[in-house]
Order: C-alpha cells, then sequence, then structure tokens
C-alpha cells in the first residue's frame, strides 16, 4: 500500500468515525419566532414581573424646586420587540440499561430583560434607572433556559441538568413571557438532580437536589451579605406528589387534552446572612421616611426559605376526543413560604430586620429574619373553537407576620422593623387574552393586563427636605396592552 492510499484510507476513516458516533443519535430543531407589540402605562417592561412604582413618584434626585417632574414612570409607551424567540434541540439518544435517553438545550435572547424598570431605591440625580433600550441594532443577550438529559423506563425518569423545577409547572397562558412570577408559578430554573416514580396508573412522586438560589435583593443599598446557597453547603431540595386521571374527559392546557391533575409540592433551602458587616444603608424603620443608619450589624445567622404549592387543574367542560371546541378548564395555584425568591418568585425584598439593642460600641445591632408571604392565581380559559380560546387570568402575592413600624425614627433604641429598600406588602394581576391558532404553526394573541402593588411604607416629606424621595403614596398601578405573534418550527 503506497503512501496516497493510506492517506485516502486514513482521511476516510477519520470523517466516518463522527459520523458513525452520532448515527446512534437524532437530532430536531424546534422553537417559535415571537413578536411582542406592547403599551404600558408604567414602563414596567417585557415580561411584567416586576412591582410598580408608586403612582406619584419622582424624578431621583428631585427636590422641592423640581416637583414638577412627579411622573417619572408614570406615562406611556409604546415598545416592539423579538427578544421573546427560542429556539431549542432535542436529542435522542441510545438505549442505556434499558432506558431511553433524550437530551434537550433550549436558547433564548433574555438574558436582561428588555425595558423593565423594579423598585424604586433613589438612586443619585442623574442616574438612569428605568430601562426601555437595547444594544446597538438591538442585539439581545442570549441566555440558557434549559439544559439537560434523561433517562426513562415505563415508569420511572432519572433527570441530570438545568430545567423547571416541580415548583414551576403551571404558568398562565397568557402574552407576556413567564407570567405571574410575582404571585404565582416560580421560574428558577436550576441544575439538578431529579427522580420521578409513576405507580398504579395515576400517581407520580418526585423529588429533586439542585443548586441552591441567592436571595439577595439590590446590593446597592444592602445591609448584610445574602450570599445565599453558595455559602450554606447544602443543596435546594424539593419534593412533589402529584395525581392525574382521565375522569370524565380531558380539557386544554397549552392546546393539549390534560385530565383532572392534583398536585402538592414542597421547597427548602439554607441560606446565610453574614455577621458584623457595617454599610450606609436607608433603613426604612417607620410608615413615612428613610433613616440613613450609618452603623447597623448584624450577627451571622443561618436561614431556611420554605415555599409550600398546591396545584389543580379541572377539566369543566371536558372532551372525550382531540376537538377542543366548546371545552373549558379551571387551572388554580396556591403557595405559602419564606424567601420565597429562592424559588424564584420575583421582586419581592426578604431582608426584614428587627432591631436587638446595641454592642458596647454603639452599633446598632439588627436580625434579619426572612419575610413571610401567601398568594395563588387562577386561570380560566374556554374554547370557542378549535382555533379561538379566550384565557382569564388572576393571581396575587401578601406578606403576613412583618409586625409594626416604630412611627418616631428620631428613638434609634425603639426601632423595631427595618427595610433596606421598599417592600412588597400586596401585589395583584389580571390578564384577559383572545388567541387564535389558525394552524398549528401559527399563533397571535390580544391582551389587556392591569397590576397593583401596595408597599408597606409611605417614604419622604412633601415637599422633600433633601434630595431624596417625596412623600409618595402606598399604590402604585400599571396598565398594559399587548399584541402577540408567535412562528412555531
Amino acid at each position: 500500500m503506497n503512501k496516497r492510499t493510506f492517506f485516502i484510507l486514513a482521511l476516510v476513516v477519520a470523517l466516518a468515525l463522527p459520523t458513525m458516533a452520532m448515527a446512534a443519535a437524532e437530532f430536531s430543531l424546534g422553537g417559535f419566532i415571537k413578536l411582542d407589540a406592547f403599551w404600558d402605562s408604567t414602563q414596567e417592561g417585557k415580561n411584567m414581573n416586576a412591582a410598580i412604582v408608586r403612582n406619584n413618584n419622582i424624578t431621583p434626585g428631585a427636590t422641592a424646586a423640581t416637583l414638577g417632574a412627579r411622573s417619572e414612570f408614570h406615562h406611556g409607551r409604546l415598545r416592539f420587540t423579538s427578544q421573546g424567540s427560542r429556539f431549542n434541540l432535542t436529542i435522542k439518544g441510545p438505549k442505556l440499561w434499558g432506558a431511553t435517553t433524550t437530551g434537550f438545550i433550549e436558547m433564548d435572547f433574555d438574558a436582561a430583560e428588555e425595558g423593565a424598570v423594579g423598585s424604586f431605591t433613589a438612586p443619585a440625580a442623574g442616574t438612569a434607572v428605568r430601562g426601555g433600550g437595547t444594544t446597538t441594532s438591538n442585539s439581545y443577550q442570549p441566555r440558557l433556559r434549559h439544559a439537560f438529559f434523561r433517562l426513562n423506563w415505563p415508569e420511572t425518569e432519572l433527570l441530570f441538568g438545568q430545567y423547571w423545577p416541580l415548583l414551576a409547572q403551571w404558568y398562565p397562558e397568557v402574552g407576556q413571557d413567564g407570567p405571574f412570577q410575582m404571585t404565582g408559578t416560580p421560574t428558577a430554573r436550576i441544575p439538578q438532580i431529579r427522580l420521578s416514580q409513576s405507580f398504579l396508573g395515576a400517581w407520580k412522586v418526585s423529588g429533586l437536589v439542585g443548586s441552591a438560589n441567592s436571595i439577595t435583593g439590590s446590593r446597592t443599598y444592602s445591609l448584610v451579605d445574602r450570599s445565599g446557597g453558595d455559602s450554606t453547603e447544602a443543596p435546594q431540595v424539593q419534593v412533589g406528589v402529584e395525581f392525574a386521571k382521565d375522569l370524565y374527559g380531558k380539557a386544554a392546557w397549552y392546546g393539549k387534552p390534560t385530565p383532572f391533575t392534583a398536585q402538592v409540592n414542597f421547597g427548602w433551602q439554607r441560606a446565610i446572612t453574614q455577621g458584623d458587616r457595617v454599610d450606609r444603608t436607608f433603613m426604612q424603620t417607620s410608615q413615612t421616611n428613610y433613616t440613613l443608619d450609618t452603623n447597623a450589624r448584624t450577627v451571622q445567622q443561618y436561614h431556611d426559605p420554605w415555599m409550600f404549592q398546591g396545584n389543580l387543574f379541572i377539566p369543566v367542560i371536558p372532551t372525550t376526543s382531540a376537538n377542543l371546541a366548546g371545552t373549558a378548564s379551571l387551572q388554580t395555584t396556591w403557595w405559602i413560604g419564606q424567601g420565597v425568591e429562592a424559588f424564584g418568585m420575583t421582586t419581592f425584598g426578604s431582608q426584614v430586620y428587627r432591631f436587638q439593642g446595641q454592642d458596647f460600641g454603639g452599633n446598632n445591632i439588627y436580625r434579619a429574619d426572612l419575610l413571610n408571604r401567601w398568594g395563588g392565581q387562577v386561570q380560566a380559559q374556554y374554547y370557542f373553537t378549535n382555533e379561538w380560546f379566550l384565557t382569564g387570568a388572576f393571581g396575587f402575592s401578601r406578606a403576613f407576620g412583618v409586625g409594626a413600624f416604630q412611627t418616631d425614627a428620631n428613638q434609634v433604641n425603639n426601632r423595631k422593623v427595618g427595610f433596606t429598600a421598599d417592600t412588597v406588602d400586596y401585589h395583584q394581576e389580571y390578564n384577559l387574552c383572545l388567541w387564535y391558532r389558525p394552524i398549528q404553526a401559527f399563533k397571535f394573541g390580544l391582551q389587556y393586563a392591569y397590576n397593583q402593588t401596595t408597599w408597606l411604607q409611605k417614604v419622604g416629606a412633601d415637599p422633600p427636605a433633601t434630595t431624596q424621595q417625596a412623600n409618595m403614596t402606598k399604590v402604585g398601578e400599571a396598565h398594559n396592552v399587548r399584541f402577540v405573534g408567535l412562528f412555531f418550527f
């Protein structure tokens, strides 16, 4: 065999080996292209997952002489974006230990939400705090949504990788991406190992261990280092039980006929507060003002964020075939917990600081507790035809067990409760969306939404004596009208 023949054979083998290796797997591309076109009254952002700033907030840095700028965020704007588009790759692998194997990778462009505002934290004059733009030529930031593989036996599934946790399974079918993250369904995808076992034809028990999440809010005015799971050497743990059975017919859930389903899920993780941290911190210690506490300290503490959740999907007007015309369904989620940001609920601010006295150096000592919250969501859906259907949804979240504020901010030793930034007391959301899906590849929606946030405190003085906030109401409201168009591939 001459050198030329040997080289050609070696090249053929080199090219053939990857092909032979990939022959054991099948690949398919999927996803959708999405256009969001929306008008909102408060610049709350594409995903509508931020607390609503107060109705009469003012420009950061405003003084009594510049109160003409009172409506910094409360004016309408119109936005168009394709940031919600996404694509995925599904890999069907070879058999392993008698199980079928699959992999899934999905990406979108939501690494930083376009146009979000969030809560108001009184930055210095001239500091930009609102969203409302993209980078050069609208180049949105890619984000890894899911990346996992799993092994499936007839009644057992073992999953490895980044995926929805058990607490994040029932999103209302409304127009915005990641809906109801404040009021009903968490959205924290976590790297995890999960085992699910089905039995008796209708029951499933699942459990996972995964990456613990930080529950830190904005660090601009952070009193302590809330480093979450990074310092606790403990994973996040979730367990769940599901009953799903066709008792009397099915109804649509995202267009798929789905039977009566009941779930109970529970999540827990460990968090930590670092002690002896001193910051110049805005401590909201009364109903009406911020107090700059320059010598605040905390003790080192471990905390236990937890969340208990129950879900029901009820076919109200069922079908026994693939025909969805004339069917109706009701889905509801109820939950309670503390430090619920650890599980993907958003914009709550779990830090609650309770005054404990002073040390020998005259420093104010605070104990950091987790904020307790509870809430729920309800979605009702009716299919006029197989192409036209209507979704109505409501959700809320409420704080409880916070305790009374000390109204005299000058009496340092009598302070009872403080926060490092605005903290949401109650948030509610209403959505009504009319959908049209002429074929499986296309889906169009027209939606109206109303959001309201009630804050725990008023802040500032009116007119303001400093360059902080003016006296503001405790309520923020937002309206949103949206058109969405999706092309699935």
